[in-house]
């Protein structure tokens, strides 16, 4: 609960000696002639100060962590980090760390570049993410043949780890975490909701890549959601994709339009028909801005789909209507107004649009 009230009310300041706007810019990568000046005019203040000063961050650690419950607790706690001044990393666990010196190592663990220079008992140290941000091996040396593995997705190093007798769950983010620096309260937040609803997908199994989505959806199915386009529908869409209709309809919806729309996509050659439509219900829903903390099943999302379903061609969207030679070059160039117009016509015509 105290993790959880930290993080929802989280501020830039509450971690770093650094102007509030200025984090809000560098997150949001809001860059422009006034906003350069005020960067500039931060980046000489910690230039001339060696460093932002990370003072806030080692209040928060030393006034929230409570040593001697770790210390006491049966649980295992370690942390890696590099020492600069031996250049070798660091796995360590509490009883590896002086008495009274948890909080100090464990902001030595997540130290940046940027932050002013100090000293840990006489040395220097960086983020242990730079060795190994996703120490796995550490745990499994320890013991344990079960882990749960957060990935952050950050950079650093993972090191690559293969045991036989290891069940590894891994939470992985279906979307992005934001800038490192980003500590606004809207970021938090929306990382809590994110990274409660990737765990569920880890442990029930939901499918989907940005939306969480319950149930199976077989290959036979998918297929007869394609085939359920009119005449009409697959002649528009051979158009736009650019696909010869000599072919009869069910080889053209089978051989051209279903590789094409996974081929926009950015699925792989292995995607099947269920991956395929999967991939476009999420298409339809993040077009229509449909919630994504949300656990649906296929037919919800599909019904949800239809609340916000428009027709309106895409090419209006353009803005060029007094063109249409240039609207055709550019939809044809351009893959995600490509997808949208496709989405539009697959709304549009098909005959029974359920799966």
């Amino acid at each position: 609960d105290l993790a959880y009230e930290l993080w929802y009310n989280i501020s830039p300041t509450s971690i770093l000696d650094i102007d509030d706007k200025i984090l809000e810019l560098l997150a949001d990568y809001e860059l422009n002639p006034s906003s350069l000046q005020l960067i500039f005019e931060e980046i000489k203040k910690s230039v001339r100060q060696f460093g932002v000063d990370s003072k806030p961050l080692e209040e928060l650690v030393k006034n929230n962590l409570k040593e001697e419950l770790i210390r006491g607790s049966k649980k295992d706690f370690g942390i890696v980090t590099v020492c600069l001044t031996d250049m070798k990393p660091m796995e360590i666990f509490k009883e590896d760390i002086p008495s009274g010196k948890i909080s100090d190592y464990l902001i030595a663990s997540s130290y940046l570049p940027i932050f002013k220079s100090k000293k840990l008992d006489g040395k220097k140290f960086l983020d242990g993410g730079l060795y190994n941000n996703l120490p796995v091996s550490m745990l499994y040396q320890k013991g344990y043949k079960k882990i749960v593995a957060v990935r952050l997705l950050s950079k650093g190093r993972v090191k690559r780890t293969h045991y036989d007798d290891l069940e590894l769950i891994q939470i992985t983010p279906q979307q992005g975490l934001g800038n490192m620096l980003d500590f606004t309260k809207e970021r938090a937040r929306f990382n809590i909701s994110l990274g409660y609803y990737d765990t569920l997908k880890a442990f029930k199994g939901l499918k989907g890549k940005h939306y969480y989505i319950e149930g199976e959806l077989s290959d036979i199915d998918a297929i007869s959601f394609f085939m359920n386009l009119n005449e009409e529908g697959i002649k528009k869409l051979a158009d736009l994709l650019n696909l010869p209709q000599a072919l009869p309809y069910n080889r053209l919806i089978l051989e051209g339009i279903i590789p094409k729309l996974s081929l926009l996509m950015g699925l792989d050659e292995k995607a099947t028909y269920s991956d395929i439509a999967t991939g476009l219900l999420e298409s339809f829903a993040t077009c229509k801005s449909i919630d994504i903390f949300q656990i649906y099943t296929y037919n919800e999302l599909f019904r949800e789909i239809e609340k916000h379903n428009v027709t309106r061609s895409t090419k209006k969207d353009l803005g060029i209507l007094n063109s249409y030679i240039v609207s055709e070059i550019l939809l044809r160039i351009d893959k995600e107004l490509l997808l949208k117009e496709a989405l539009r016509i697959l709304l549009k015509y098909n005959k029974s649009f359920k799966l």
